[in-house]
């Protein structure tokens, strides 16, 4: 949202470098990010390790994923269920909810259960379209196309 990219300012300054930019930097537009995690949400989002049998990321303008597996990935039981991020931006909230969802509908992920259903659902849903929804949303909302209720 503000056009710096924090990481290359990071090893600029690492580097000896002076920052490029000081104080407050202008932000812009909406940016949305959805983790998906290697969880099922049909059993109360239980971890669901696995091997990675397909992985494709969206692509396209103001779309990034962070992740560290590709096909044949082993997702282990020991760690953090975290598979990827799935960062959006557009010039306005609506615009980013369209995009986030077309981003999660192209993402592929298969060889085990993921969140990735219930975040098409949760953003798909009037409550996050809203803005008005809280950290006990999943406790509060049932999610119909997961399973969860």
């Amino acid at each position: 949202m503000t056009g710096i990219d924090v990481v290359r300012e990071q090893l600029r300054i690492a580097s000896g470098s002076p920052l490029v930019a000081t104080g407050r930097a202008p932000r812009r537009g909406h940016a949305i990010e959805v983790r998906i995690n290697a969880e099922d949400p049909a059993r109360g989002f239980a971890p669901a390790p696995g091997v990675v049998e397909r992985f494709r990321a969206p692509l396209g303008p103001g779309v990034r994923v962070d992740t560290h597996v590709e096909d044949g990935a082993v997702i282990p039981p020991f760690y953090d269920s975290l598979v990827a991020k799935v960062i959006v931006w557009d010039e306005n909230r609506p615009a980013a909810i369209e995009r986030c969802l077309r981003a999660l509908g192209e993402l592929e992920l298969r060889g085990f259960p993921t969140t990735r259903e219930a975040a098409l659902e949760i953003v798909a849903g009037e409550v996050f379209r809203s803005g008005r929804y809280s950290t006990s949303f999943l406790e509060e909302i049932p999610l119909a196309a997961v399973g969860a209720a």
